[in-house]
């Protein structure tokens, strides 16, 4: 159902891209990106930037949904733009970046308009100033779901969350640990389960720093003596079968999926709430620049927020619903952000596997 999230820790080959990157896009001759406003040069409005892009006629869009999914859940959007034809292309955050860095890279026209990758990935695609800022707020779209990265203001289309989903028959949520040091009880021992790969709890670093969460992850393998399962479909279906009642790979959206289908699971929240992200990114150059704004202001806005969460199960919430009073958000934003939890996961996948 979800493809791997390894971009989140890797700056992989993209980091290559950007050397020399940044000169090439500001003496590319092609023109940037530019928006029509409304009639006679007035201010930029949703109808205006809309009536540009259906002009334009189409909007090239890369995302990690599934195609068939992602198909269901435009349909409100061409319903209401039957003149903006969006031309998707399935690609996983790191695949995104790279291809558009080496598009621009060879100085050619880009193919894609906007994409839409986890905020850990894109920094490299910011780093190389390829990304053109769009004020999606001017456009209807909830100015709390801004974000800044690299000194660029871009949307969130999507925020997941993370904490311990638990097999709601066998469990209270009551009788779980308020705190991720609570795991670490030789009563939990063969009771919980981990990802090998460390990268649900590796942006607990984020928060705690790299010795404190290390250390703690150390003491949840030693006691807790952890079942290892690769992800987070896979925990929840063993939870769900009650083979092990209790997981740290839980999610808010895919625990609400199978709880709607009547899967016995619920997720707790505990002090810190890994936050995975995707973000709205209208590039520079791009050939629809009005499409893709029209496209992104209506994915971010209420319209496109309900279809996305009655088809992926996914919101766009700041904080999850039920967050426990005192919890923190662990977000991963920064190149030193980055880092740090690739580096913590490393560790955590080293430790797991030996």
């Amino acid at each position: 159902m979800l493809k791997s999230l390894r971009s989140q820790f890797l700056l992989g080959s993209s980091v290559l891209l950007v050397v020399g990157l940044t000169t090439a896009c500001g003496s590319n001759s092609q023109p940037s990106s530019t928006s029509t406003g409304a009639s006679g040069g007035g201010p930029e409005t949703l109808d205006s930037v809309c009536a540009a892009g259906a002009k334009e006629g189409q909007v090239s869009f890369w995302s990690g949904v599934e195609p068939d999914m992602f198909n269901k859940e435009i349909v409100p959007f061409k319903t209401a733009h039957p003149k903006i034809e969006v031309k998707f292309t399935y690609l996983q955050p790191q695949d995104q970046i790279q291809r558009a860095l080496a598009e621009l890279q060879a100085g050619r026209a880009l193919d894609v308009d906007a994409i839409s990758p986890d905020s850990a990935t894109a920094l490299t695609i910011f780093q190389a100033k390829a990304v053109e800022e769009a004020d999606l707020s001017k456009l209807g779209v909830d100015p709390s779901l801004a974000v800044d990265i690299q000194g660029t203001k871009v949307f969130t289309t999507q925020r997941t969350y993370g904490g311990i989903a638990y097999n709601s028959n066998l469990v209270k949520a009551a009788d779980l640990p308020d705190t991720w040091e609570g795991l670490v009880d030789p009563k939990y021992a063969g009771k919980i389960s981990v990802d090998p790969r460390g990268k649900w709890l590796a942006p607990l670093a984020a928060v705690w720093g790299e010795q404190k969460t290390v250390a703690w992850y150390k003491k949840l393998i030693e006691v807790a003596k952890p079942v290892v399962v690769s992800g987070v479909t896979g925990s929840l279906t063993k939870v769900i079968s009650a083979e092990i009642p209790i997981t740290t790979s839980g999610r808010d959206a895919e625990t609400a999926q199978m709880k709607a289908s009547g899967a016995p699971v619920a997720i707790k929240y505990l002090d810190v709430i890994p936050e995975t992200n995707q973000v709205a990114l209208l590039l520079k150059h791009a050939q629809h620049p009005n499409a893709a704004k029209c496209f992104l202001a209506w994915k971010a806005g209420k319209d496109g927020q309900a279809a996305q969460l009655a088809t992926e199960f996914k919101g766009n919430s700041i904080s999850p619903e039920g967050m426990p009073s005192g919890s923190k958000v662990a977000s991963v934003r920064t190149p030193e952000d980055l880092t740090l939890v690739g580096t913590v996961g490393k560790q955590f996948s080293a430790m797991t596997a030996g």
